[in-house]
């Protein structure tokens, strides 16, 4: 099936992933971040205070997506996204009103709960669960919500903040989320008509039915730890890196413009990288991809640690990208291939909880290394050993 054809077939549950991932955007770094000297000045705060505070609330809600996330597979679609937008369009009215550490610590923990972790991995899960034939396509496809909104999500919110402040600004985006958002998801929903989880079921190319794990199975088995590194390497070592830009170029001799036409790089290539991948998983079995998508990344981290020209940062950026835009059609794939449909939901709020974990830890475990190569030093030294370990063919059929 073509990409258009595959789009017009399944319009309404696309559409439906998409708008889920893009309103997320609320609840990713790279939109919270730029509230952050507003906030500052308006509680007095010191910019470490704000940070651990914004790091404490990230690491919850990795812990809180690990039992909240599962209940997807119990309950109706509909149900789970309406109490989890009312949840982030509750956090959003909170974030605008906060007035001290308690109220922003709250507010920062229900929009990364919410925006970040819980409106993706329904995208996520929906998606792979009725779309089984084409996951591929459609994860890519949906994720394309995160690169739409990191085009012109910023430029809003600067255009907001300079014109009318913090607390209007976040008021905003909970009204346009309550009457513009909610209802469209809802009658997408509505349109894609979907079945209950427990009359779906998952077959195998063959046609025989396949063993579906729990998360308890999953957890037990030392192969999947062993894979875990591999899984949550991209987001674990881009954020280490991106967080400490500022740091990494200073010691390149780079500048902050050289840096910003590389970001623009980053997102093209993510961009593109995930339409192409998408069909690619489709028309083969994830598990191939995962023994070398990292390979990318890895290469990209040496070229930073051998070089100081501008190239190399480039270089970097476009290895980068090629890596996590095949990390979501690839991985994500990759879970209902191995582990079935019945518990999807639960197994990627375990991967989803590891993650970002490590997405809150990583900042300040790269701040301990007191120098850039070290830190990427350290950095390709993990993606290798994840790279190495992943290369075996670790978790098969029971």
């Amino acid at each position: 099936m073509n990409y258009l054809n595959f789009v017009k077939s399944n319009k309404y549950l696309l559409l439906f992933g998409f708008l889920c991932v893009f309103v997320g955007n609320l609840g990713q770094t790279f939109f919270i971040s730029l509230f952050n000297k507003d906030l500052i000045g308006n509680l007095l705060l010191e910019k470490d205070n704000l940070s651990l505070v914004y790091s404490v609330a990230t690491l919850i809600s990795g812990f809180t997506i690990f039992f909240v996330g599962a209940k997807i597979d119990d309950i109706e679609v509909k149900t789970f996204t309406t109490v989890v937008i009312l949840g982030l369009i509750g956090s959003c009215i909170l974030f605008a009103n906060s007035s001290n550490l308690i109220m922003l610590f709250f507010s920062y923990l229900g929009i990364r709960l919410c925006g970040q972790g819980l409106m993706t991995h329904i995208a996520v899960t929906t998606l792979m669960r009725y779309i089984p034939q084409h996951r591929g396509k459609a994860v890519s496809l949906s994720l394309q919500g995160m690169t739409f909104g990191e085009m012109i999500m910023p430029a809003i919110a600067v255009g907001l903040l300079k014109n009318y402040g913090h607390s209007t600004s976040w008021h905003s985006y909970a009204i346009v989320a309550l009457i513009i958002v909610f209802p469209l998801l809802l009658w997408l929903l509505k349109k894609a008509d979907l079945v209950p989880v427990h009359e779906m079921s998952e077959q195998s190319e063959d046609g025989a039915a396949t063993k579906d794990w729990s998360r308890s199975q999953v957890m037990s088995d030392w192969r999947f730890w062993l894979i875990l590194p591999a899984i949550i390497g991209p987001a674990f070592l881009i954020t280490g890196i991106f967080f400490h830009q500022t740091i990494l170029i200073d010691g390149k001799g780079w500048t902050l413009d050289w840096l910003s036409i590389g970001l623009m790089l980053y997102g093209l290539i993510h961009f593109l990288g995930a339409i192409l991948t998408g069909p690619l998983v489709d028309a083969s079995h994830p598990r191939v991809y995962m023994r070398w998508y990292l390979l990318p990344l890895v290469l990209g981290m040496v070229c930073l640690y051998i070089g100081d020209h501008k190239a190399w940062l480039l270089a970097f950026m476009v290895l980068a990208g090629m890596t996590v835009a095949s990390s979501g059609p690839v991985i994500n794939s990759f879970y209902a291939e191995v582990f079935g449909n019945t518990h999807l939901g639960a197994i990627r709020a375990l991967v989803s909880a590891t993650m970002i974990i490590s997405t809150g830890i990583a900042p300040y475990l790269f701040s301990l290394f007191d120098s850039v190569e070290t830190f990427l030093t350290f950095a390709i030294g993990y993606g290798v050993f994840a790279s190495l370990v992943i290369q075996k063919k670790l978790l098969a059929e029971k």
